[in-house]
């Protein structure tokens, strides 16, 4: 994650900064900075409860959870692996990785479909049992942690930011 820590100063002229190419329009100002470091300790901290929740109670990670959510999601229980590293937004290698913990854990199977290798990743009974169970906690901890925490307003203009 990326943390700018450059605070424009008040003369907002575009005059070069010294000790520097960037001009103060480039930089962020005080308040811009404020609101920042703001938005990532607070959305750090709440992903950090929920996490932190869904371990406690169903002995799940995160990680472990956003992959039985997505094929627990998928109509056929399945999904290409090179489907749930774009979903996730993860490499590969650590996508590879995780899977390899969660089917040795029986939570999923993974096989290779045609000559093209095409890796199929499929939710088994035992991980449909845990994300089913999971989902209810997970719920209960958005609510907790983040929802609780917003006000209709706050809700609407989130809704308004983050919706295509």
């Amino acid at each position: 994650m990326v943390v700018m820590t450059e605070i424009r100063p008040a003369d907002t002229s575009g005059a070069a900064l010294a000790g520097g190419n960037e001009t103060s329009s480039s930089l962020l100002s005080a308040d811009e900075m404020l609101l920042w470091r703001g938005f990532l300790s607070w959305s750090q901290t709440v992903l950090s409860d929920v996490a932190r929740e869904l371990l406690h109670q169903t002995g799940l990670t995160a990680a472990e959870f956003q992959i039985l959510v997505r094929l627990y999601e998928s109509p056929s229980g399945a999904l290409e692996q090179r489907t749930l590293a774009t979903d996730l937004d993860w490499s590969a290698s650590r996508l590879s990785h995780q899977l390899s913990r969660m089917q040795s854990r029986g939570q999923l199977i993974r096989h290779t479909e045609g000559a093209g290798h095409v890796v199929d990743v499929t939710l088994t009974d035992h991980g449909r049992t845990l994300v089913t169970s999971a989902l209810h906690v997970h719920a209960e901890a958005v609510q907790n942690s983040f929802l609780s925490t917003l006000t209709p307003a706050h809700r609407q203009a989130l809704l308004a930011l983050t919706s295509p």
